[in-house]
């Protein structure tokens, strides 16, 4: 796996718990779009190859149905990566964990929390890598 990889791979996670956040109070499924943008110099990243068990860290920034950033950390294990992600709103926070391949195809996440305007956010955030730094997450909210 790739550093680069991994980066794009752990963006479209964070985009995914961004997007969850926006409608987690709605009583009828809810679905939202926000694209990820990888910020440059910003993380951490084992140096050389990645081995199962290193640790990487990214941010990002997001746009589309709502704007913020966010951060996250991944676990690699063999060709994944377990990542758990904090989304910062204007209105809220929001939390996501999921399995992500080197490079994500219609990846489901699940969106586990959030607080204020999105306390009890839940639903899966459907994540694609579309270039090297950039990552579009399309999630479903259900209350």
């Amino acid at each position: 796996m790739s550093t680069k990889a991994l980066g794009a791979g752990l963006a479209a996670l964070a985009t995914a718990a961004a997007l969850a956040a926006t409608g987690s109070a709605q009583s009828a499924p809810t679905t939202l779009h926000l694209v990820s943008h990888a910020q440059k110099n910003v993380g951490f990243f084992p140096a050389g190859r990645p081995h199962q068990g290193d640790r990487l860290g990214f941010g990002n920034t997001v746009t589309g149905d709502d704007t913020g950033h966010d951060t996250g950390v991944c676990t690699v294990m063999r060709r994944q990566m377990l990542c758990t992600i904090q989304v910062e709103l204007a209105k809220g926070s929001l939390s996501a964990q999921g399995l992500l391949p080197q490079r994500s195809n219609r990846t489901p996440v699940a969106i586990t929390g959030g607080t204020g305007a999105y306390a009890g956010a839940h639903g899966v955030a459907i994540v694609t890598d579309t270039g090297p730094a950039t990552t579009t997450v399309d999630v479903t909210l259900t209350s």
